[in-house]
C-alpha cells in the first residue's frame, strides 16, 4: 500500500508540476495578451485622434472652399449684371449710330440735292456759332 501511495503521490507530484507549468505558460501567454491589448488600445485611440484631426481638417478645408465658391459665385453675378448693362449700353449706342447715319444720310441727300442749300451750309459752317448741332445726346425733334 505504501508503494501504491508512493507512487499516486509521485505522480501526483508530476501532474502538480505539469499543472504549474501549464499555469506559468498560461499566465505568461495571459500579461503577452495585455500587453498587447493595451497596445492596441494605444493604437486605436491614437487612430482615433488622428481620424479626429483629420476630420476637423477637412471641416475647415470644406468652410473655405465654400467660402471661394460663394465669393465666385457673388463675382459671377456681378460680371453678368455688368455685361448686361454693357450689353443695353451697346444696344443704345447702336441705336443712336443708326440715327446718326440716317441723319448724315438725309443731309448729304439734301447737300447733293441743291446749290442754294450746299451754300447756305457754307454760311452756317463759317459763321456765327448758331446752327451748329449742340449736345450728345437724343434728339427730340420728331424727325431723322
Amino acid at each position: 500500500q505504501i508503494t501504491e501511495t508512493t507512487l499516486e503521490v509521485t505522480q501526483s507530484t508530476k501532474d502538480l508540476d505539469t499543472a504549474r507549468g501549464t499555469v506559468g505558460a498560461l499566465r505568461r501567454s495571459l500579461q503577452t495578451l495585455e500587453i498587447d491589448l493595451e497596445a492596441l488600445r494605444n493604437q486605436n485611440a491614437g487612430l482615433e485622434a488622428a481620424l479626429a484631426e483629420a476630420e476637423a481638417r477637412a471641416g475647415a478645408h470644406l468652410a473655405q472652399v465654400q467660402l471661394q465658391v460663394s465669393a465666385a459665385e457673388a463675382e459671377l453675378r456681378d460680371v453678368r449684371a455688368q455685361l448686361q448693362r454693357q450689353n443695353e449700353q451697346h444696344r443704345e449706342l447702336l441705336g443712336l449710330r443708326d440715327q446718326l447715319e440716317a441723319e448724315i444720310a438725309t443731309y448729304r441727300q439734301l447737300l447733293e440735292g441743291g446749290d442754294g442749300f450746299r451754300q447756305a451750309g457754307r454760311e452756317l459752317g463759317r459763321g456765327s456759332g448758331t446752327g451748329g448741332v449742340s449736345g450728345g445726346g437724343k434728339r427730340n425733334s420728331g424727325t431723322t
